[in-house]
């Protein structure tokens, strides 16, 4: 969007607007902001204990792909931590495996 003021050379008007493109900082949000940032970030250290926890007592057999594409997905993001609940295990045992559960 530029516009050519008095004549000149053109002026980007968005780019004049500091905020516009300037990236959030935790002091620039707001108290309940902040708050919903950390339960969010609580939330999801939770749900990647859960997930790694599984992984960790569930066999090979029962978990679709590896078990450490599992774990590094979860870790990233609550996204991967979702799919592998919903995606990620076995609900069944494959014909002919045997399991130890120790």
């Amino acid at each position: 969007m530029s516009e050519v003021l008095n004549g000149d050379e053109p002026t980007d008007l968005a780019a004049s607007d500091e905020t516009a493109q300037r990236p959030r900082r935790w002091r620039d949000l707001s108290p309940q902001q902040k708050k919903i940032a950390v339960a969010a970030v609580i939330l999801n250290a939770i749900i990647a204990s859960f997930t790694w926890r599984d992984l960790r007592r569930r066999p090979a057999e029962l978990v679709r792909g590896p078990k450490i594409l599992w774990r590094v997905w979860a870790s990233l993001n609550t996204t991967g931590s979702v799919a592998y609940w919903l995606v990620g295990r076995r609900r069944r045992v494959p014909a002919g495996t045997t399991i130890t559960i120790a």
